[in-house]
């Protein structure tokens, strides 16, 4: 049998009929060679190295030579495609090749993964990403999640060859993330999430815990602070913000569209400014994601300036914008990312922003890419807004087709996960998998049969069974 490997190789052929065994000796010294330019590689093949079938011998079988005859390469060739691998795994060697770091992580979850296939014969693999952006997106905002859990969201993704991870760190229900000079956020805008809950922030210790995290398996952190809506929570912490004077009370449920900040009041631009330099500080990555979505109360060509302004200032603190669709028309400057996500809104503007230059598009279709929509009409969590997302439609659709934007526009893909409903790590991890592993496959480009790809997720539960990690059994999968 081939191996189950998600997302699947562009190629993937079989060396032989054999079966493939493995020498925990060989692991080890794969694992040796890539922590000398690998780390992040290195570190998983040795974690789950004790986990693996790698090696099985009958009594009386003496594989004493075998072992020693199997050799192992990590080699690291630039001139191949970014974050591309290929992998050759046989009784004479494992050999893996990758173009950088996140090459070789990605060729070492292919070989774990084959590993774990029951019945797996010698194989080749060589596979590269179709879109270089391939995110998911975490909201801690309408309920707190802490390093753990991030982290946790971190394991998941970059097992699956995501390489960014979009943190949603300011809603109406909440402020989350400590601001150098403005404690009031965290002090005043923090206890609160979408039931009346207790909330919580992370600190910049912990923020920069979770980058070290993330880089460390091949993902970039990109923090979302979203304005000039979704503002009520920065309003309790600042009500010289709101746009009527009037203080704002900490906020519980999932309206959405009833807040915004003063656009132009010098008030509102100093503590902008503020925001923008810490995060800007503090973030490893090159971008920053400032929102501007459903803002339903404010005149258009205001909210555009508000917009052109907001994207200045970011560039000003030498980083670039991302923002969610709503924001193209708006004057924004080049090498801004619009997130598009749902048909409904700005459908009208969309073609004003193509002319931008280095202008690039992430598709995150709510339809397709959202995870927080039920994948079956009475699932307990999720919300049904813009229908729903079963295993197949997370995994069959062309980011070209799906959204209006010009293919060479499209950077990237990325799911995402509201948490209106969503409490708990396992309310997290029920709702991620299997679909998130769908989701990658589209962001890789390597789609293909749903059959085959159902076939791999009945075979990665088992790790997930292992691990103790909560899924959802979704009614297209045979599940062992």
């Amino acid at each position: 049998m081939l191996p189950h490997i998600i997302p699947a190789p562009q190629k993937l052929h079989a060396i032989s009929p054999q079966p493939l065994v493995v020498f925990t000796t060989t692991l080890h010294e794969l694992a040796g060679q890539l922590s000398l330019w690998a780390p992040g590689a290195a570190a998983r093949l040795t974690e789950a190295v004790g986990s693996l079938p790698a090696l099985t011998t009958s009594p009386g079988q003496d594989l004493s030579g075998a072992a020693a005859s199997q050799t192992a390469h990590a080699v690291l060739d630039a001139s191949l495609p970014p974050e591309s691998f290929s992998l050759v795994a046989s009784a004479a060697q494992i050999t893996l090749t990758a173009s950088n770091t996140n090459g070789a992580l990605y060729a070492v979850n292919a070989l774990i993964q084959a590993l774990r296939t029951e019945g797996v014969v010698e194989f080749s693999a060589t596979s590269a990403p179709q879109y270089g952006w391939r995110g998911t997106m975490l909201d801690i905002s309408r309920h707190f999640f802490g390093v753990p859990e991030i982290k946790a969201v971190i394991d998941l993704a970059s097992q699956y060859n995501l390489n960014q991870l979009h943190l949603h760190l300011s809603d109406d229900q909440g402020w989350r993330i400590e601001i150098e000079g403005r404690p009031e956020l965290v002090k005043l805008a923090a206890d609160n999430d979408v039931d009346g809950g207790k909330g919580g922030h992370l600190s910049l210790v912990d923020y920069a815990e979770i980058q070290d995290y993330a880089e460390l398996y091949g993902m970039t952190l990109v923090p979302e602070i979203d304005l000039p809506g979704h503002t009520n929570a920065l309003q309790v912490a600042y009500p010289e913000l709101t746009p009527d004077g009037i203080p704002r009370k900490p906020y519980a449920g999932i309206e959405v569209g009833f807040s915004y900040v003063h656009l132009t009041s010098p008030k509102t631009w100093a503590v902008l400014e503020d925001i923008v330099a810490s995060l800007a500080k503090h973030t490893r990555g090159e971008y920053l994601h400032m929102g501007g979505d459903e803002v339903l109360k404010v005149d258009r060509p205001d909210f555009e300036a508000f917009m052109g302004r907001l994207g200045k200032l970011v560039n000003k603190h030498g980083k670039k914008l991302t923002l969610w669709h709503e924001g193209a028309g708006a004057d924004l400057p080049p090498g801004t990312q619009l997130q598009y996500w749902t048909h409904d809104s700005n459908q009208e503007n969309l073609s004003k922003a193509f002319d931008i230059p280095a202008v690039s598009f992430i598709a995150s279709p709510a339809k397709h890419a959202y995870l927080d929509l039920k994948p079956v009409k009475d699932f307990p969590l999720g919300l049904t807004w813009a229908g729903l997302v079963n295993l197949e439609t997370a995994f069959d659709w062309d980011p070209v087709q799906a959204i209006p934007v010009p293919g060479h526009l499209i950077s990237g893909v990325e799911a995402c996960l509201w948490t209106e409903t969503i409490r708990s790590i396992d309310d997290i991890t029920t709702m991620l998998l299997p679909r998130l592993p769908a989701v990658a496959s589209v962001a890789w480009g390597s789609t293909g049969s749903f059959e085959r790809f159902t076939d791999a997720i009945a075979n990665h539960a088992r790790l997930w069974q292992d691990q103790e990690i909560v899924f959802y059994r979704d009614p297209a999968v045979t599940w062992h």
